[in-house]
């Protein structure tokens, strides 16, 4: 799977913040990511706002879901 590296913003996805509660679940979540994400040339601050959108938007998930969710997101624009 492709993934482009960009911002969710620059995906035409609006960057969320989930509530306080799940910013912990975000930050495992982008660090179970970080290595198959930084291979398609993702950096951290990337990552680290595709996981607190996707968090925000799913409110949990897999690396696994969370890197398809990435790539149908990007398909949108």
């Amino acid at each position: 799977m492709n993934l482009q590296p960009e911002h969710p913003h620059d995906a035409g996805i609006p960057e969320e913040v989930p509530d306080m509660s799940h910013i912990e679940g975000a930050e495992l979540l982008a660090n179970e990511s970080r290595a198959a994400l930084i291979e398609q040339g993702f950096t951290d601050d990337e990552i680290d706002e595709w996981a607190l959108t996707y968090i925000a938007e799913k409110g949990s998930g897999d690396r696994e879901s969370f890197i398809e969710w990435i790539a149908s997101q990007e398909r949108r624009t």
